[in-house]
């Protein structure tokens, strides 16, 4: 892993480079490495770096413009002397944002694509994230974005949509908005405010707005209404209370015109009549013992399952899944990897990973991978690849120093 660090004072044997931006301000530096996070935080209008010995003539320089939101990138390699930067030079949008909703609310679970005139990149949202997904170095252009999902219990139609990526925009970090009509899982879920109701705006709106509904009533009819409640709540409760009191002092009365018409009225005398009180409480028996045969086996498999039970079953697409929870799903045939953009799978700011660093085949059911001659090496379960090796759920895949887990 190769970190790019500041050393104005010393100056190492090759690889010292002077950035010229033209003006002060916030900026990110790194060389091609596994990591995004910048090994320096640049606000002079120029520096001096040295690049840390070996640098690979391949590798890539970045230069982050949190200004702007754009990113510069050349090779060390074509690197002389002074990098004097232009707008020109920043060919990449940085951090762009995939906000996944349903009705306002983020999504719970989503695997989304998004697709620039680069390639591909895959990311997994779950629960933490929000409904949103990271991608960085985007180029600019038309964007399109392909959110798959589960809506009750089934997978939905991916749903598509198509954006465009300007390099000068309002805001350096771009939020991309995806509404998805069906019913999808959401977190954060919240009920609207009494008063208000939801609305959806187009791209560039806000993801829920709030208007005023139905005018609300006149302070003074709400509070005549509640005088009129508690007066019929209060005469409710006088006549209850006098028509228990006249039964309780006419009691023989009331009794004779009950049984008149019809209703029996238990004497409290009459022991027939009386509470019996509560049922007795029914005791379970205990359960038989089990009886052991002296010629049986203690140890005996359980009885097979009958033909209705279902095995659980897992579907899912031959993928193989980053440590950060990046997913590639691996298409039918051949499939590149490599650090060039090309590549059916680039990882194009792995500093171990050659420009065609191995390739995957899917031939049905099988998945195998093999090594190209690459610098680095691939491996499986920690063995180093030098011929076509079947795949298998839970393996360990490595291309140079990137680490995959193989799910089918």
């Amino acid at each position: 892993m190769f970190i790019l660090t500041l050393l104005p004072g010393v100056s190492l044997a090759q690889g010292r480079i002077k950035l010229d931006f033209g003006e002060a301000g916030d900026r990110e530096v790194w060389v091609s490495d596994q990591s995004l996070l910048p090994a320096s935080t640049l606000k002079a209008p120029e520096a001096t770096l040295d690049l840390p010995l070996p640098v690979a003539e391949n590798n890539n320089l970045y230069v982050w413009d949190r200004k702007t939101g754009n990113v510069a990138m050349k090779s060390v390699g074509s690197l002389k002397g002074t990098w004097k930067l232009t707008a020109a030079d920043y060919v990449l949008a940085g951090k762009v944002v995939v906000r996944v909703e349903h009705e306002g609310d983020p999504v719970a679970v989503a695997f989304v694509k998004l697709k620039d005139a680069a390639g591909e990149k895959e990311s997994q949202i779950d629960a933490s994230k929000k409904g949103e997904a990271i991608f960085f170095g985007i180029k600019p252009g038309k964007v399109d974005v392909t959110v798959r999902y589960n809506s009750n219990g089934v997978d939905a139609e991916p749903a598509q949509q198509s954006f465009i990526l300007n390099s000068k925009r309002a805001e350096p970090d771009p939020t991309f908005i995806v509404s998805l009509a069906q019913d999808v899982e959401t977190v954060g879920s919240k009920e609207p405010d009494e008063g208000t109701v939801k609305t959806t705006g187009g791209e560039g709106s806000k993801p829920e707005d709030s208007k005023p509904a139905d005018k609300p009533a006149p302070k003074g009819s709400v509070f005549g209404s509640i005088i009129v409640y508690l007066l019929a709540l209060g005469a409710a409760g006088a006549a209850i209370y006098f028509g228990l009191r006249y039964m309780k002092d006419n009691q023989d009365k009331v009794k004779a015109q009950l049984q008149k018409v019809g209703v029996q009225v238990p004497d409290p005398q009459d022991p027939a009549q009386q509470d019996p009180g509560p049922a007795p409480i029914p005791i379970a028996p205990a359960p038989p013992q089990k009886i052991m045969l002296d010629d049986a086996d203690p140890n005996l498999p359980p009885a097979p399952s009958t033909p209705n039970s279902v095995p659980p079953v897992s579907v899912s697409q031959p993928s193989l899944v980053m440590e950060n929870g990046d997913v590639f799903p691996i298409p039918d045939g051949e499939t590149s990897v490599g650090r060039e953009a090309g590549n059916g799978l680039a990882l194009v700011t792995e500093s171990t990973v050659s420009r065609k660093h191995a390739t995957i085949q899917k031939n049905g059911v099988e998945i195998t991978v093999r090594d190209e001659g690459s610098s680095n090496g691939t491996f499986v379960n920690g063995v180093k690849v030098s011929t076509d090796v079947i795949l298998r759920p839970g393996d360990q895949v490595h291309f140079g120093q990137v680490i995959f887990r193989y799910e089918a």
